[in-house]
């Protein structure tokens, strides 16, 4: 499958707009106080690719401190980024009155048994108190473990309508 073979975190480090993390962060907040989820899809090369936000409906059984994707809408975000040639750029979720790290619940997740799922797939864990967004982290497989970064948040918060 085409969508899962990822845009590469080398892509999403250096590429990716500004309004595709505000839209990230708009869904996150509007799904406090349960974490929210869902992926970010790439499609061309360079410059000129774009790039799409695709919230997921969490299909955890703890949507609180948890989240997973149903299959079957994970399983339709795949067939439609096939068809539209997109690659699966990062996973995003939220953590709810909690730090913004990839704890060892997201990393077992993301490599059952120390093996990645989707090793050139970035993951954003975004920290919501309140309904807002307070920090960000980013994690990418790097050599048999995840590599975890800080985000700004001041990079891509705004207050204008995107």
């Amino acid at each position: 499958m085409p969508a899962l073979r990822g845009g590469g975190s080398e892509a999403l480090i250096h590429h990716l707009p500004p309004e595709v993390l505000t839209r990230m962060i708009r869904h996150l907040e509007a799904a406090w106080p349960q974490e929210g989820c869902g992926v970010i899809l790439r499609s061309g090369e360079g410059e000129g690719g774009s790039w799409r936000v695709v919230p997921l409906p969490n299909a955890s059984p703890t949507p609180r401190v948890a989240y997973a994707f149903a299959p079957e809408p994970w399983l339709q975000v795949c067939l439609d980024a096939d068809a539209r040639q997109e690659e699966v750029a990062c996973v995003f979720h939220s953590h709810v009155d909690a730090p913004a790290v990839f704890s060892s619940e997201d990393r077992r997740q993301a490599a059952p048994a120390g093996i990645a799922l989707l090793p050139q797939v970035s993951y954003i864990v975004v920290a919501i108190h309140g309904g807002r967004a307070v920090s960000a982290s980013k994690s990418v497989w790097c050599t048999g473990g995840f590599q975890t970064v800080p985000l700004p948040l001041a990079d891509f918060r705004f207050e204008k309508p995107v």
